[in-house]
């Protein structure tokens, strides 16, 4: 199946919902203006309030792990990390990269292009990361963020990433670069880690000193993370 026709599927499947497996419901914020109820995955109801007849949405990282969704266990930990600093982050299967790139640019539509997204993969998951990057942005969206650990083959990433960054080792027999497409405007960066004698294809995912620079690197890229009125309320 084409990768258009996978992405229109997938969108079709969402049925307009802005998040994938959300139900929304319309009601009235204190502002005045409707409000957004979107319950998530998790049982958590996050609520995004219009303003300006523009939804409002905090920042997504999407983490994506390798081989038979049992190995990368790094982005579970990392994944962790973000979460204990207050960011909405995820870790999903390889395979499931159509489902994020169509609810990426769900809610970028639903906000008018500001919704911010950053997704994180490792080796299968960071090959399945050049292919969600080039399917948002040939869908007209774009990924604030998007770290590789370790991609397996040699992949051109065409567009839909303000900034890309492959962490990779180029002496252990599986990781290597990725390339910039002619007409690519964001920014690459391809980090060579086969000097650290530590680090392999099966752990470069863990290392706490990687995970410390991808978060200075999400904080960068869509700042610090937005707490929801509940949260802001309880404090």
């Amino acid at each position: 199946m084409s990768l258009s026709k996978r992405l229109g599927l997938v969108a079709l499947a969402l049925s307009g919902l802005i998040l994938a497996g959300c139900q929304t419901t319309a009601g009235t914020g204190g502002d005045g203006g409707p409000t957004v109820q979107m319950a998530r995955g998790d049982g958590e109801v996050q609520t995004a309030a219009r303003r300006g007849g523009v939804q409002q949405m905090a920042p997504r990282i999407y983490l994506m792990r390798g081989l038979a969704n049992v190995f990368s266990q790094g982005m579970d930990h990392l994944g962790d990390k973000l979460k204990a600093r207050g960011y909405n982050a995820t870790v999903h299967e390889y395979g499931a990269w159509p489902s994020i790139a169509a609810e990426i640019l769900a809610a970028q539509r639903a906000t008018g292009g500001r919704f911010q997204a950053v997704v994180v993969g490792h080796s299968l998951g960071a090959n399945a990361l050049a292919e969600l990057t080039n399917a948002v942005g040939q869908n007209g969206g774009s990924l604030a963020l998007a770290v590789a650990f370790d991609p397996t083959v040699p992949q051109q990433v065409t567009g839909g990433a303000r900034r890309y960054v492959n962490l990779y080792q180029s002496n252990n027999g599986w990781g290597t670069v990725v390339a910039a497409a002619p007409g690519f405007r964001g920014r690459l960066e391809n980090i060579d880690l086969g000097g650290r004698a530590n680090l392999t294809h099966f752990n470069i995912d863990k290392d706490a000193a990687l995970h410390a620079q991808v978060i200075a690197w999400v904080g960068q890229a869509v700042g610090g993370p937005r707490r929801s009125g509940r949260q802001a309320a309880a404090r």
